[in-house]
């Protein structure tokens, strides 16, 4: 029979892909895909003879074929064996018995897992519509009826039901007592935990019932469906997660990494076969983009939908370029990322340089516009063919097009793999913009706004991507290429500026910060059309300030900080960057403080208006001070959440996170490095109370919260305002009369002057 719909699921079983349909009416039809996945090996002919002897004496079948493929810098054939592995689930398994015996020969797609080589090899993608015809349960065709990079489409018509906790304001790991709250079809129920035995049959009914397409959680990977599992695995009894009785879990544990200078964790995952299980709290694409943005991005990717929501966005990135590499006959490599090559001491000085950043003064500015270049990074790469193997290529030993500074050669002959996946992905985004634009409804609006945020973060990723270390088709070359045509392109944008008689006040990278006196929008807009005309890259006016400032560092007081600052538009809308309403670090109650001191200065036309309205600024910090004081806040508007370095137990120090995370353990909270914890400072001197702060899933209210403390972090959000005005936190504290004895006998000595008499005698 033949069936139209959707590709919903796909995953190895022992002879092939296991395939889910979903047609136009819901009903589901599960398929197997006969699939042997291949992996390249590059050896000699009398070496081929042993592979072959050595294939034979496997226990599973695995056979081999002498194809050619192209080698992705040198763009030659190259002859390879194709090393067929029958069983899908024994893939790796083969590659690691062969790379043992031939240690010392060149892989190739020999780490891409089974179900990607699926997709790569058929040119399938999650949620593609189209005809399948299906016989006696087996999958042998299709006719897809729309393309990978379709703007508009359908999804099939999917039941979801939701699971998450009832209580909302502590993560379940930190719950003694876990309820469960559980939604489908618009109901809900909240189902106990007092008989696990009565928990586990309630979640059966519930998915004998419904059998829902989709299981949408909080906590879902980290606590819940392994607690659900574990559960009716000690008590001896089915749990029917899975719509595929015969498959298993795929489930993997948390880790913990290190990224751009901080300790981060990443929770396990939990995934089902035959339905979908998506955790919010582990999805940062859900975060971003909601489910449109997630389909949208497992169509692009072509990975599952299941592994789409919690792989990174780079993997994302990478899935395509590989899924370019079937397309065009190109070999990838296994595991032996390009080094870099040997540079002179003058060459390595000029490439290893970052983004061009110019410098604000400190403090406030009037009548400044802002200029926004548009995909900066990826445009580049786009328009100047940058990727691995088109940088001093040997084809092109003459080419005039040069990397500025660097001069690296840039091939002149073929399109690049990282362009070629770029450029559909540049295209759908400005296309989305536009739909956005011309939404009929809001609802409409916000699901194109939701696909244009998830592309937009493979064009944020897909320059660090380039040279990050273990991605097998990046080059740190091609890294520093990308960032000598940004500082070429924000040198020609400032000097073009400055043609037109606009002074240059601040610029990161693709952004830039202008003034001229009396310059009004359209001026504006003829600027960034001239910068757009002489750079190659479109750039937009995101608007004209009343007043921007720009804060000191809280680590120099006498430097800026480039990515910290807030301003007032001429449509009295904020844009704020860096300060304490932005941070997740800060309490809800400083950030509320922050905003209400913001919303006066919204009142400010220029800096004039801004100095002017300080007083009713110092009103409202004394506001906020006062209710800590008189213990009119909430605690739970206090709440600090911070990210520890280490294990609870190897801190040597007694910080405030040392001594959470320690509480935590002691009282049964399993924690790793990476994990956000979150307390209510008590004491912070430790002279009251030796703990300083409670954690939140132990904090009683009589515990109380140290006011001083918090008072300070209010004057620290006013001080990032006003500082650039002359109050400091010491001169706020003087203003509003929070100066104890101490530090007003230590004022009072700055300001005494010291008469030289005096010391001689």
């Amino acid at each position: 029979m033949t069936v139209q719909g959707w590709l919903f699921d796909a995953y190895v079983n022992d002879t092939g892909m296991t395939v889910w349909i979903i047609d136009a009416d819901g009903k589901r039809h599960k398929t197997v895909f006969p699939f042997a996945p291949c992996f390249y090996l590059h050896v000699s002919e009398q070496e081929a003879v042993t592979l072959r002897e050595i294939l034979l004496r496997l226990p599973y079948q695995v056979t081999m074929i002498k194809t050619a493929k192209k080698d992705l810098l040198s763009n030659n054939d190259v002859d390879v064996y194709a090393v067929h592995v029958h069983n899908p689930n024994l893939l790796q398994k083969a590659v690691r018995t062969l790379s043992k015996q031939f240690k010392f020969y060149q892989f190739y797609n020999a780490d891409i897992k089974a179900v990607q080589m699926f997709y790569y090899t058929t040119q399938l993608f999650p949620l593609a519509y189209g005809e399948y015809t299906i016989e006696n349960g087996l999958l042998k065709s299709w006719n897809l009826l729309e393309r990978m990079e379709a703007e508009t489409y359908n999804v099939p018509p999917l039941t979801v039901m939701t699971l998450s906790p009832s209580a909302k304001l502590l993560a379940p790991k930190y719950q003694r007592y876990l309820e469960i709250e559980i939604e489908v079809e618009g109901r809900k129920s909240v189902l106990q935990q007092e008989s696990p035995r009565e928990l586990i049959n309630q979640i059966n009914y519930y998915l004998y019932k419904y059998d829902p397409d989709v299981i949408l959680t909080e906590y879902g990977d980290a606590t819940l469906l392994p607690m659900l599992q574990q559960t009716a695995s000690e008590l001896n009894m089915p749990l029917y997660l899975n719509r595929d009785a015969g498959a298993g879990f795929m489930f993997s544990k948390a880790i913990t990494y290190f990224s751009y200078g901080q300790v981060k964790q990443r929770d396990g995952t939990f995934a089902l076969s035959g339905r979908w299980h998506l955790d919010k709290e582990n999805s940062f694409i859900i975060n971003e983009g909601d489910l449109d943005g997630l389909y949208d991005l497992a169509r692009m990717s072509q990975i599952g939908v299941q592994q789409q929501a919690r792989t990174s966005i780079g993997s994302a990135l990478s899935s395509m370029q590989i899924s370019w590499t079937y397309r065009n006959n190109v070999l990838v490599p296994y595991k032996r990322p390009i080094k870099e090559a040997f540079k002179s001491l003058t060459t390595l000085l000029k490439s290893d340089r970052g983004g061009l950043h110019f410098m604000p003064e400190i403090g406030y500015h009037e009548q400044v516009g802002e200029l926004d270049f548009a995909s900066m990074y990826p445009t580049i790469m786009r328009n100047n063919n940058i990727s691995t193997e088109t940088l001093d290529c040997p084809c092109c030993p003459d080419s005039q097009h040069l990397v500025p500074e660097i001069g690296f050669r840039i091939c002149e002959k073929r399109r690049g793999l990282v362009p070629a996946t770029l450029d559909p992905i540049i295209k759908k985004r400005a296309r989305y913009k536009e739909l956005r634009a011309d939404a009929p409804t809001e609802e409409v609006r916000k699901r194109y706004d939701n696909k244009q945020s998830a592309l937009k973060w493979i064009l944020v990723t897909c320059f660090g991507y380039l040279g990050f270390k273990k991605s097998r088709l990046g080059r740190i070359e091609a890294h520093e290429s990308v960032n000598a045509f940004a500082r070429d392109t924000l040198l020609r944008a400032k000097e073009i500026a400055e043609q037109d008689g606009f002074e240059l006040i601040h610029a990161i990278i693709d952004c830039v910060w202008l003034k001229k006196q009396g310059a009004t929008h359209e001026e504006y807009a003829l600027l960034a059309k001239k910068i757009e005309e002489g750079t190659g890259i479109k750039i937009s006016v995101e608007g004209i300030y009343k007043w921007i400032l720009f804060p000191v560092s809280k680590m120099d007081e006498e430097i800026p900080t480039a990515t910290r600052y807030v301003g007032l538009y001429d449509t009295n809308e904020f844009k704020v960057r860096g300060i304490e309403v932005r941070r997740k670090d800060v309490p809800k109650y400083v950030q509320k403080a922050q905003q209400a001191m913001l919303k006066v200065l919204s009142g400010a036309d220029d800096v004039d208006g801004v100095k002017m309205l300080v007083p009713e600024v110092l009103e409202v910090t004394k506001q906020y001070i006062n209710d800590l004081k008189q213990g009119n806040v909430s605690p739970f508007e206090l709440v600090i959440r911070r990210r520890i370095s280490k294990d609870p137990f190897e801190y040597e120090n007694n910080s405030v996170s040392a001594i959470v995370s320690q509480t935590l353990a002691e009282a049964g909270v399993q924690l790793m490095a990476g994990e956000s914890i979150q307390y209510i400072i008590t004491d912070s001197t430790g002279k009251k109370d030796p703990m300083k702060a409670k954690p939140l899933a132990l904090y009683a209210l009589d515990d109380g919260y140290d006011a001083e403390k918090y008072s300070d972090m209010v004057l620290e959000a006013a001080e990032t305002l006003l500082e650039p005005l002359g109050y400091s936190k010491e001169n706020l504290k003087e203003q509003l009369g929070m100066q104890t004895a101490g530090e007003k006998r230590k004022a009072a000595k700055k300001k005494r002057p010291v008469q030289l008499d005096l010391l001689l005698r």
